[in-house]
């Protein structure tokens, strides 16, 4: 009845024509709009026209996102929680217990949100996308970390389809304009056979306003919608990360990195800049340029004789 509802875009349903498609009776569907209503839809009803949804409340409920996903995708099974400590957490609990792959776990907030190297992040109710995805991807150990930038070229691929320009920051970051908007942390477990299970976690900023964010943060950070000027329904948002994540990683397990390259390199945020790389065995200035087939950045060190590919590491500062 809701999907029915929000397929209209405001515009009027008769009661008999949702019983027809639902194959239920005139009373039933009186009852399922009360039901909608208790659950904080805005549905309007008038004589001789039907129904018509005039708000929703900014929620993720497993009905509300199945109704918004494309059919085919490997989205198995939806938790969704209130409030946790981390959804990273929670998927990597439920790995080891057995989960199938294409669990999606998604939070309301967390109250200790994590980013890469052990960071917080932030993480307020009713605001923000925080969602991990447990995947058990055929492909070999030193492939897995690669997810990553998959989700990255996913999400952009997301919210571009929205209207808003996005860029990538390697390793896991997404920017609108100058400013970081989102943050990829991908933790994988694995034995000698092989990989056991990966989980990608994703906190994207969407509806936070600049005093929503903490002092330290509000030269860098935004939201889509700062820069968007508008807000979101958040499971939205959410499905259409989903469909584009399935449809990347089919492509990624089918050809690798390489065959989603492209849709990272024409949204690279750090090619061409000075970059200060931290990496193992110290730090240092140099100029990116790009990612090769691998997904390993591309990195020329100031007055280094050439380019090497470098897997592991932490953009500390970059300039133009």
């Amino acid at each position: 009845m809701r999907r029915i509802l929000a397929e209209r875009q405001g515009g009027f349903v008769s009661g008999e024509e949702i019983a027809g498609s639902l194959g239920v009776t005139r009373a039933a569907v009186w009852k399922g709009i009360r039901a909608l209503r208790c659950a904080g839809y805005a549905i309007e009803g008038a004589r001789g026209a039907g129904y018509r949804m005039t708000g929703r409340p900014d929620r993720i409920d497993e009905g509300e996102l199945r109704e918004a996903l494309r059919p085919g995708l490997p989205w198995t099974d939806v938790v969704c929680l209130a409030v946790t400590d981390s959804t990273n957490r929670v998927a990597m609990e439920m790995a080891e217990r057995g989960a199938p792959h294409g669990t999606v776990v998604v939070a309301d907030a967390q109250t200790a949100g994590r980013g890469r190297r052990g960071r917080s992040w932030v993480s307020p109710p009713g605001k923000n996308l925080y969602v991990s995805l447990l995947l058990r991807p055929p492909v070999p150990t030193v492939e897995a970390p690669r997810l990553s930038l998959v989700a990255g070229v996913a999400l952009a691929d997301a919210i571009e389809a929205m209207g808003v320009p996005a860029s990538l920051k390697w390793p896991n970051d997404l920017y609108l304009g100058e400013r970081k908007a989102a943050g990829i942390l991908a933790e994988m477990a694995s034995d000698p056979d092989g990989v056991r299970h990966v989980v990608i976690g994703v906190g994207l900023n969407v509806n936070m306003e600049a005093a929503d964010f903490p002092q330290e943060l509000r030269g860098r950070a935004t939201s889509l919608q700062i820069a968007a000027g508008r807000a979101y329904h958040r499971v939205d948002v959410l499905a259409r990360w989903l469909d584009a994540f399935g449809a990347r990683y089919a492509e990624f397990t089918g050809g690798g990195f390489s065959s989603i390259r492209d849709g990272w390199y024409r949204r690279d945020f750090l090619r061409g800049r000075r970059v200060l790389l931290r990496r193992q065995g110290g730090e240092g200035w140099g100029t990116a340029d790009g990612l090769d087939a691998a997904g390993a950045l591309r990195f020329l060190p100031d007055g280094g004789p050439a380019i090497e590919s470098v897997h592991s590491g932490e953009i500390l500062d970059f300039r133009r």
